[in-house]
């Protein structure tokens, strides 16, 4: 990695891994701490003098290797992809060249010390004195609107003010934005396309939510610059922190687990009334990144799937016409994993749901239809 100075990676203000892609150091402080990203990839690099052999040496360059790719992995994955609306001009905005690579990615988390608002980690440098946890979370610093301004609206600005943004760390397809409440809390702010379909359909979800015993965000309509928006609360606390699903699945992959029976023995009724979910509002979207889990930052103990949130794809065309479209769960389609989690959980409506509820006659149709597949009454 040409440019990449050494670092720590922190969890608040413990220091938890030290790095040097350079010099091919990987030392691990506090293996408590380490993000479940890494967790089990690491492999052991012996002391340079006591390598006696070509072999030992082959042996210890593959072992460099293997961990750089671990901790570049994680990098990155914590950078926002070039495919999300208006990445091309934050990338200008910073000056950064539009490749891509993890090269690239890698000097990015670099830039924003890697901060995010899914959890405590960060990047502490040699030359740092006197920054702390404090000084770099995105959650109790002012954050530069200028950025904020860019990823949301995608205008050519100049970069100017603090550069404490969580934006360089946001993922996603859609333009979004983080903005702070005048309570202090952040909120995140997503616009859709085609006049905004996708955020009122947001919206429409969370108030049909609203009416289901199920966890979920909720998300409001409002407006930025005249243009609709819909906005939600940040998830995570100082406390708590998010592993998504994605990172799930490889922590467990990597560690000798089996995904679905770990996600179902740690939360299997958060899970199994998110496949009922995903059927009656017909989502197509549920991927890796858009469930996931809780996890203390203390203990580093995975507590429980996080709310539901993200469903601005939901009541898809196509999706609604195919009630057994496939489903990224157990190798059943949609239809059968929801049938299956009735059998499960205690799911039902807390409110009638109604016409009003749906922007739609057929969305609301297609929800009717599904609720009487599952033997569930909407009114």
């Amino acid at each position: 990695m040409d440019g990449v100075k050494a670092f720590t990676i922190m969890m608040k203000d413990t220091e938890v891994m030290k790095v040097d892609f350079d010099g091919l150091k990987y030392e691990v402080i506090n293996e408590k701490y380490l993000p479940y990203q890494i967790k089990g990839r690491l492999k052991k690099i012996p002391d340079p003098r006591s390598i006696k052999s070509s072999y030992e040496m082959t042996q210890s360059l593959i072992a460099s290797r293997k961990n750089q790719e671990a901790v570049v992995s994680w990098l990155t994955g914590r950078v926002l992809l070039l495919s999300r609306a208006n990445a091309k001009w934050i990338y200008n905005l910073f000056r950064f060249e539009q490749v891509g690579t993890d090269e690239q990615r890698v000097k990015i988390a670099m830039t924003c010390r890697a901060a995010s608002v899914s959890d405590p980690y960060w990047l502490k440098f040699e030359e740092d004195r006197d920054i702390c946890w404090s000084k770099v979370d995105v959650k109790q610093n002012p954050l530069n609107e200028v950025v904020a301004q860019v990823a949301l609206h995608g205008k050519s600005l100049t970069l100017q003010g603090s550069m404490v943004t969580p934006e360089l760390t946001t993922n996603g397809t859609y333009a979004k934005a983080w903005r702070r409440h005048a309570d202090g809390l952040l909120w995140l702010y997503k616009l859709g396309e085609n006049g905004n379909t996708e955020s009122r359909i947001e919206v429409m979800c969370s108030g049909l939510l609203d009416k289901m015993n199920v966890d979920h965000v909720h998300y409001e309509a409002g407006t930025d610059e005249d243009r609709y928006v819909c906005m939600c609360p940040c998830m995570t606390t100082r406390d708590k922190a998010i592993l998504t699903g994605m990172e799930f699945i490889s922590y467990c992959n990597v560690n000798g687990l089996d995904p679905e029976r770990e996600m179902l023995r740690v939360d299997g009724e958060s899970i199994y009334k998110m496949w009922i979910v995903d059927f009656l509002i017909s989502n197509r979207d549920r991927h890796g990144q858009n469930w996931g889990f809780f996890y203390d930052t203390g203990s580093m103990e995975i507590l429980g799937c996080h709310p539901l949130f993200d469903h601005n794809n939901a009541f898809d065309i196509d999706y609604m016409r195919n009630l057994d479209a496939p489903y990224q769960f157990g190798e059943m389609t949609i239809r059968q994993a929801a049938l299956k989690a009735m059998k499960e959980v205690d799911f039902h409506f807390t409110a009638p749901v109604t016409r009003a509820d749906f922007i739609t006659e057929r969305q609301y149709q297609s929800f009717c239809r599904r609720a009487e597949c599952l033997g569930l009454k909407v009114g």
